[in-house]
């Protein structure tokens, strides 16, 4: 450390003389620099000089020690000041204390006590230095870390109540431009992605940076606006829109974004508040109108004030709409298909996990509709179906992928049908005919004969025929029983076992309600015409 530097001031030469030549002044690592034998001289002398230490008679001419003291303390808080004083002026030392002075020597002057005066004011400096040190030091680490504790607060402020008071002195410590009295602040949160999903990393951090550093001019020097990075690196501007809204402003630099960057660009805004105490509620508001970007689709500005707010429901799945599901698409029929689709993913929740759960019953039901049909494309498993329900954000693309594979396997199960079922009802109808004296023939069986499911089967007889299985199956057993009755001596009885019905009575009750007339009335029917 570089010598420190003492100045004497006393009217009195015997006095001067004596405080130099007392000690040895270089051991103590100081060196006298100059001498004054009154006020005016020596405050020449410590605007030239800049002493670290003064020692001052009290008494002397035209201005005292005291007020002299004053004078440099008032202009150089740092320099450390003795006084030099007799027994008999007291008066003079309680002054001094009242204004700092560092200590006092009684005369006459004792080698001990100067040393003993020295070493304390050389160490009290010393320490005084290096705090000062140390605190330029912080100082220069807190300008680096500036920014990083500016996001840190702002996360902080959106995440939770802080006291007015500490926010207005953040707000002046990271001059942030923003928290008058009488402005009203809207928040907006952004969310950046590439438009192409293989570009990740570096390029996807370039990206998050430029598009912030063109947030960060939002609003251009009339507007009051913070922006920062919330832990899930989404750009929040929270901004004094004034009479104006905030909301035109990110329509604005979404578009510019979407241009520059060609990137997807989803912004959530909250409502206006005045209130800085309101500033976590109007992020929670921002958040939860960016959510919606899961239900209306990337590259869209949605605003809390115009979303219906509900409570969020977890998925339940639907039996009904699922098994209409499958009976539409194995039966051919896209457009019902789709309908019915829109009706499963109405979901009554923006995460997209609850919709991709709805997504996969979809699929599933797809792939039960593609085993029973022996269809081997593959459509509700294929690769880009997948890749769209797993990686998909949003609803509108989801949607967009599953009805395009809706749509296709009812159009091959429709292409393919339209060539075989007429063919396979022939052939079904022509089995039923030839197995009609069986009573355990039914749809199971036959269905089973074919290599087909029941339940396809019977939506193929009520397409083709209008009838139902069991209804056609009784409608021929009716028919044939008339004509047996007719061409043959055979009773009642008889003609029921003959076409699988062997239960008399029940016979009996089925041919009345299809004929209209008993057995026995049919055939005197028949022989009244003759």
């Amino acid at each position: 450390m570089e010598k420190l530097k003492v100045l004497i001031v006393d009217d009195e030469y015997l006095i001067r003389n004596l405080l130099r030549r007392k000690i040895d002044w270089e051991k103590q690592g100081m060196t006298i620099v100059g001498e004054a034998s009154n006020a005016h001289e020596a405050l020449d002398m410590v605007d030239k000089l800049v002493p670290n230490i003064i020692f001052t008679d009290i008494c002397m001419p035209s201005v005292d020690g005291i007020d002299f003291s004053a004078m440099v303390m008032k202009r150089y808080p740092s320099i450390k000041i003795v006084i030099v004083t007799g027994h008999d002026e007291f008066e003079f030392a309680r002054r001094s204390i009242k204004l700092g002075i560092s200590d006092f020597i009684l005369k006459p002057i004792q080698t001990s006590e100067l040393l003993s005066v020295t070493d304390k004011l050389r160490n009290e400096i010393c320490e005084e230095r290096k705090h000062k040190v140390e605190f330029e030091k912080l100082k220069e680490e807190l300008k680096q870390n500036l920014p990083f504790l500016r996001e840190k607060f702002l996360n902080r402020w959106c995440q939770q109540l802080i006291p007015e008071k500490e926010i207005r002195e953040k707000l002046s410590l990271f001059r942030i431009p923003f928290g008058r009295q009488d402005e009203t602040f809207q928040i907006a949160v952004i969310e950046v992605s590439f438009a192409d999903p293989e570009r990740t990393g570096a390029p996807s951090l370039l990206l998050s940076m430029q598009c912030r550093k063109k947030a960060e001019s939002f609003g251009g020097e009339n507007t009051d606006a913070a922006v920062f990075t919330d832990a899930l690196d989404r750009i929040v501007i929270l901004a004094d829109v004034g009479d104006q809204s905030l909301e035109e402003h990110c329509e604005t630099l979404q578009r510019d974004m979407i241009c520059t960057y060609k990137c997807f660009v989803c912004v959530g805004v909250g409502k206006k508040h005045e209130n800085l105490d309101d500033v976590p509620l109007g992020y929670q508001e921002a958040c939860r109108a960016l959510n919606y970007k899961t239900l209306v689709g990337k590259n869209q500005v949605v605003c809390y004030k115009d979303i219906a707010v509900s409570d969020e429901q977890p998925y339940r799945r639907d039996a009904d709409l699922l098994e209409e599901l499958h009976l539409y698409v194995g039966a051919g029929s896209a457009r019902n298909a789709a309908a019915v689709l829109k009706k499963i993913l109405r979901v009554p929740s923006t995460d997209v996990q609850q919709i991709r759960l709805a997504a996969m019953d979809v699929l599933a039901e797809c792939k039960g509709v593609e085993t029973e049909q022996k269809i081997n494309d593959g459509y509700a498993m294929s690769k880009d179906t997948l890749t769209a329900v797993l990686l998909s954000d949003n609803l509108p693309d989801i949607e967009k992928s599953l009805e395009k594979c809706v749509v296709s396997l009812a159009d091959a199960i429709r292409a393919k049908n339209s060539t075989t079922t007429g063919r396979l009802i022939e052939q079904v109808e022509d089995y039923l005919d030839k197995n009609l004296a069986n009573p355990k023939l039914g749809l199971s069986d036959t269905a089973a004969a074919f290599f087909v499911s029941p339940g396809h089967l019977g939506r193929l007889f009520k397409k083709e025929t209008g009838q139902t299985f069991v209804e056609y199956l009784t409608t021929i057993r009716i028919k044939r029983a008339q004509v047996m009755l007719k061409t043959t001596e055979l009773r009642g009885y008889q003609v029921g076992e003959q076409v699988g019905i062997p239960d008399a009575h029940y016979f009996s009750i089925l041919f009345k309600k299809y004929v209209g007339q008993s057995i026995n009335e049919y055939r005197n029917s028949l022989k009244n015409n003759v």
